[in-house]
């Protein structure tokens, strides 16, 4: 008789089958239930292992409707130790006023190849860094405590030196601050590293001489030669003068904006009274 006792408890406490809706909050947050979530009067509720997590209406943006087409069974040998807490939490979420703690979601699906340890002095790990029952609700560490979102990304912007912009891009759809650390000290990581292939690979359309290049001598974008003489020719022709004072004026430079710059201004010195 016990057993079918435990079994019933276990049959009406689960969440509907393949149904888990989410709340969006103002700030950004969210908090994906075990169960439905509903608006009565002016709270949300959300059914959350066998218990109602009650919030203030004014602090929700949406509520998401989740419907899953994958069915959760709880193993058989599973139901007799998971009764007695199960009855527990069914017999105080009546008294539950405040929210607990967000579940810890996965990591963000797009990690990084690269990954490197936060090398932050605070320990970081089993911290959330939103949690609206604490009085300053964001942390960014055990010692840096914010009341508002936008501080606590200001806070982040700085110790990355990266914009704000760039945190809120980078730091995941994750709640636990090592988490959000980790994604943020490896998207920066690998940032460096792709920048700095860049520079290698990049080369300045504007250099008048590149051994790299098919035609090595460019006198403008669309003008392009193989050997010097052939630049110094285009330019003479450009200029109206000879290819010796194209390469007596020229200057030392191989920037191709700079060349044209000292010939233009040595042509107007000649011509000027």
């Amino acid at each position: 008789m016990k057993k079918l006792t435990f079994i019933f408890c276990i049959i009406i406490l689960m969440p509907p089958v393949g149904k888990a809706d989410i709340i969006f909050f103002r700030d950004g947050m969210k908090t994906v239930c075990h169960g439905r979530a509903w608006e009565e009067g002016q709270e949300v509720k959300c059914e959350y292992e066998g218990a109602i997590l009650i919030y203030q209406k004014k602090d929700v943006r949406r509520i998401q409707k989740i419907k899953s087409e994958k069915k959760i069974e709880p193993p058989s040998d599973q139901i007799k130790t998971s009764a007695k807490p199960a009855a527990k939490a069914a017999a105080g979420s009546s008294n539950i006023k405040t929210p607990v703690s967000q579940p810890k979601p996965s990591a963000a699906k797009n990690s990084k190849a690269v990954s490197i340890k936060h090398t932050s002095a605070s320990n970081t790990e089993g911290l959330e860094f939103y949690n609206p029952r604490r009085p300053q609700k964001y942390w960014t560490s055990s010692a840096s405590k914010y009341q508002t979102l936008k501080e606590a990304i200001a806070a982040l912007a700085k110790e990355y030196d990266r914009s704000p912009e760039w945190i809120k891009q980078h730091m995941g759809d994750t709640n636990a601050l090592d988490e959000i650390h980790r994604n943020l000290a490896n998207s920066k990581l690998n940032a460096s590293v792709e920048i700095k292939a860049e520079t290698v690979k990049k080369v300045p359309e504007t250099l008048f001489y590149n051994p790299r290049r098919p035609h090595k001598y460019w006198t403008s974008a669309t003008a392009k030669h193989k050997t010097f003489e052939q630049a110094t020719s285009a330019l003479a022709a450009k200029y109206g003068r000879s290819p010796q004072w194209v390469e007596q004026y020229m200057g030392n430079s191989n920037d191709l904006n700079e060349i044209l710059q000292n010939l233009t201004d040595r042509k107007l010195s000649e011509t000027s009274p």
